[in-house]
């Protein structure tokens, strides 16, 4: 349904448009129809836009289904969980690997763009092969996790403390990729070293803060500083419909080739982008609100509530591209500088242009990862002992 809404919006625009010019230069002498063209066609578009997207945002997401999740888990690789926050979100969750009482475990944390079943199915039989308990919780609006408007990453933390006491989970490691090698960083910092034995990252990037600092380049400074609160900011919820559920268009996995490392990429791993496609259904599994709160706002992507310098973790394994495309290479090597320098702390650092730029660290023998290959859990594993 909200397909055909988008699709009639869309002809509508094109109509209206297509009659506004034509009656300026009916109705008008030539040089002010242009300039009312020229001016009134843009004006009017992005004006509509933003009333589509006042509506989608003011929209709920549809309701949660435990049985539903449960049941689309079993697809991944996983089971399907769940817990409510103080505030009552919902926060989604699957579990896979190992079973075994003497497991031990691993939070994994997915980037922009996927939910939390795209890390299990990549890691269910790596995890289990390797006695570890994998668990990857969704960002808040992505897969079935409820939305957190205004949040920090910071804050998803305190989520992840929520599904750590659910699962009685002590001590772990924790993994990130792309955007979620910030939200990996965040749970080291917030649980310290004597929870967090040892992190991950995996493509990472650093806050507005350190970027000011030391005058690195910061590809988050292209979002709108506006948040999405703001009413003329409302056609991030058109961008998130075009790009999740528009038909020619969605998901953005097909237009992934297009990257600088694309080409490579889909010609000797077709998996990962096919991977990464499937779920980006998942991913508006509840609605594309989410993702016009969440994945464009600059206050989450760029002023995290904490300084990663600050994190105590002793073991620690940095693992950047130096052709990345998505996050700047200077980003990891001032990371893994960081990291090398303080004493007592074990770290692994990789830095390749190997010509696949931001997924240089995906699986290479296939859709997923196998521990005959080299991969950031079993990297923590031999890091922590």
């Amino acid at each position: 349904m909200l397909v055909l809404v988008l699709t009639v919006f869309a002809l509508v625009l094109i109509v209206a448009i297509v009659a506004g010019v034509v009656a300026g230069f009916m109705l008008l002498p030539l040089l002010p129809a242009i300039v009312v063209v020229v001016i009134g066609i843009p004006l009017m578009t992005w004006f509509a836009v933003v009333l589509y997207g006042l509506w989608r945002r003011a929209q709920p997401l549809r309701p949660f289904d435990a049985e539903e999740h449960e049941q689309d888990a079993v697809l991944w690789g996983g089971k399907g969980r769940h817990v409510k926050t103080p505030d009552g979100r919902i926060v989604e969750y699957l579990v896979y690997g190992s079973n075994r009482p003497d497991a031990k475990v691993i939070v994994q944390v997915h980037g922009a763009g996927t939910s939390a079943a795209w890390q299990c199915f990549m890691n269910a039989a790596l995890c289990e092969e390797l006695n570890l308990k994998g668990i990857v919780p969704s960002m808040p609006g992505y897969g079935y996790s409820d939305i957190h408007v205004g949040r920090r990453i910071v804050d998803f933390a305190r989520d992840v403390e929520l599904i750590l006491d659910a699962e009685r989970v002590n001590t772990f490691m924790v993994e990130g990729a792309s955007l979620g090698t910030a939200h990996a960083m965040a749970i080291a910092w917030h649980f310290g070293s004597d929870r967090c034995v040892a992190f991950g990252i995996n493509g990472p990037y650093l806050p507005a803060a350190i970027c000011e600092e030391f005058k690195f380049r910061n590809d988050a400074e292209r979002l709108p500083k506006a948040g999405a609160q703001n009413w003329y900011q409302a056609w991030n919820f058109f961008v998130a419909d075009l790009m999740y559920i528009a038909p020619l268009v969605s998901p953005p996995a097909r237009f992934m080739h297009l990257l600088p490392e694309g080409k490579q990429v889909k010609s000797e791993r077709p998996w990962v982008f096919e991977t990464i496609g499937k779920d980006q259904r998942r991913l508006v599994a509840r609605g594309t609100q989410g993702q016009g709160w969440d994945q464009f706002s600059y206050e989450m992507n760029t002023m995290w509530g904490f300084d990663p310098r600050e994190i105590g973790t002793k073991n620690v394994a940095v693992w950047y591209a130096r052709d990345d495309s998505q996050c700047p290479p200077e980003h990891g090597e001032w990371l893994a500088d960081c990291f090398s320098s303080i004493a007592g702390v074990n770290t692994d650092i990789r830095s390749e242009e190997l010509g696949f730029g931001h997924f240089t660290y995906m699986p290479t023998n296939g859709p997923a990862f196998k521990a005959s290959e080299r991969s950031l859990p079993k990297t923590l594993l031999d890091l922590s002992g």
